[in-house]
């Protein structure tokens, strides 16, 4: 179970390429039946795939944190996103545990995740997580 020893734990994910074909898959699945506005353009909702998903996977398969996936719940999220980012571009995901904290028998855990581009050093996108582990039964 998670605790304040693991406060301070980062994973990185080097190297997401935004993989041109994903990207556009995922604008046209968002767009449905209408014109996709930019042809080339990132769906904001894709930082799932590049931000998100590589480091937070790291996380729940981490055994000293021992995050109970029977027990998680989603608390809340949130992006922004300082630079835009291109189809093909590569880029850094990191991502912070920043607080845990113990309540009622749940265990709160909040996430600082942030990509940058190394070949300009832009932030591409910045988001918090909070996740909820309810106590095993």
């Amino acid at each position: 179970m998670p605790d304040q020893s693991h406060v301070g734990r980062r994973y990185l994910a080097p190297g997401q390429r935004i993989a041109p074909e994903s990207a556009r898959a995922t604008a046209q699945a968002i767009a449905g039946a209408d014109p996709i506005g930019e042809a080339d353009a990132v769906p904001p909702t894709f930082a799932a795939v590049y931000c998100l998903g590589p480091t937070l996977a790291q996380l729940l398969s981490d055994p000293e944190v021992g995050i109970d996936l029977a027990g998680l719940i989603h608390g809340e999220q949130s992006f922004e996103w300082p630079a835009p980012v291109h189809p093909g571009d590569v880029v850094d995901a990191t991502a912070e545990i920043t607080s845990i904290d113990t309540r009622r028998g749940m265990t709160f855990v909040r996430l600082a995740m942030e990509a940058t581009r190394p070949a300009d050093q832009a932030v591409v996108c910045r988001a918090t997580s909070l996740m909820i582990v309810r106590a095993p039964a």
